[in-house]
């Protein structure tokens, strides 16, 4: 009898741990009662109709906790109906951390988990508890996302807890600006190649990212340096005009490349004046614009491999072979 009771007890305690949890709760969690051919979705706030942005296999162990809310006191629990039991498990719901993305999953979903087994090896090839170089250091200039099955979280601060500002889709690239450890994790300083919010991911989503050309560009960009220097891997001659309804004539360049497709182009016009035009990973960034000639406006345009560039009304034409070489 006293087995019986006990066993009893038992149950009641896991069905009530099941619901609410312990103070605290688990570290992680384990899917449970989510059929083979199915996902527990992750949704941005805990309700059933808020937008879905991920997904949890259905055998999923190791799922970060990062509390839960609703349901019953314990108080209240005791008092109430079976039935009342049951529509309380579907009012909790729980924030978890799985796969770089963050929200809220049902928990009559979840069970007392295990944490992983091994250190996550994000893709440098390095313990997250190593902290990637910055490009100053002799790192890669960008980063490309990896390893998340819907997008990886841009956040505020380097902590799981602090406030999303964006969201990255897998393969997005990055660029570098330092890494560091906080609480035994690796965390980048990241803002989107292009222009966008800066913030910071964890690194266990991030891998070097290759440039047009197949190269891994590492270390500073110093090709703007050297073309001051000009100290030029390439010169010749290219299609330029410097006002408006005037035929494109040509002009002498010299060309200071940094790998992946970073690269300094300085024209030199038919009055001896000059102009800097800067290329990252192949793509027309800007130019060495000024007060003195009024901040023209500055655009481009490709056409198969010839970039078509624009500064107030100065037009020229460069090739990407100028930017790559060969």
């Amino acid at each position: 009898m006293r087995t019986v009771l006990f066993a009893c007890l038992l149950f009641v305690a896991a069905s009530f741990q099941s619901a609410f949890g312990e103070a605290d709760g688990p570290d992680f969690f384990r899917v449970v009662n989510v059929a083979a051919d199915d996902v527990l979705n992750i949704r941005a706030a805990p309700d059933a109709d808020a937008e879905r942005i991920g997904a949890i296999p259905p055998d999923a162990d190791g799922v970060r906790n990062l509390g839960c809310q609703g349901g019953l006191s314990f108080a209240e629990w005791e008092k109430a109906t079976p039935a009342e039991r049951e529509a309380a498990t579907h009012r909790r719901w729980c924030r978890v951390a799985w796969d770089g993305m963050e929200g809220f999953v049902a928990a009559r979903f979840l069970a007392e988990g295990a944490a992983p087994t091994t250190t996550a090896m994000p893709a440098t090839g390095v313990p997250a508890t190593d902290v990637p170089a910055a490009p100053e250091d002799g790192g890669p200039r960008n980063w490309e996302v990896t390893g998340v099955a819907q997008a990886l979280n841009l956040r505020e601060e380097p902590s799981t807890t602090a406030r999303i500002i964006a969201r990255y889709a897998l393969g997005t690239i990055l660029s570098n600006l330092g890494c560091r450890s906080v609480q035994g994790r690796a965390w980048c300083d990241v803002q989107e190649f292009g222009g966008g919010p800066r913030g910071f991911v964890a690194a266990d989503y991030l891998k070097p990212a290759t440039g047009p050309d197949g190269a891994v560009a590492t270390g500073e960009d110093e090709s703007s340096l050297r073309a001051g220097q000009g100290d030029f891997d390439a010169t010749g001659r290219i299609p330029c005009a410097r006002y408006p309804g005037q035929p494109m004539g040509q002009c002498d360049f010299g060309v200071a490349r940094s790998g992946g497709g970073d690269a300094t182009v300085v024209v030199t016009r038919p009055d001896g004046t000059r102009r800097a035009l800067f290329f990252a990973r192949g793509r027309f960034v800007s130019a060495d614009t000024s007060q003195a000639d009024g901040y023209p406006a500055v655009g481009s345009e490709k056409q198969s491999d010839l970039n078509r560039i624009s500064v107030g009304d100065e037009r020229y034409e460069i090739p990407d072979a100028v930017i790559f070489g060969g």
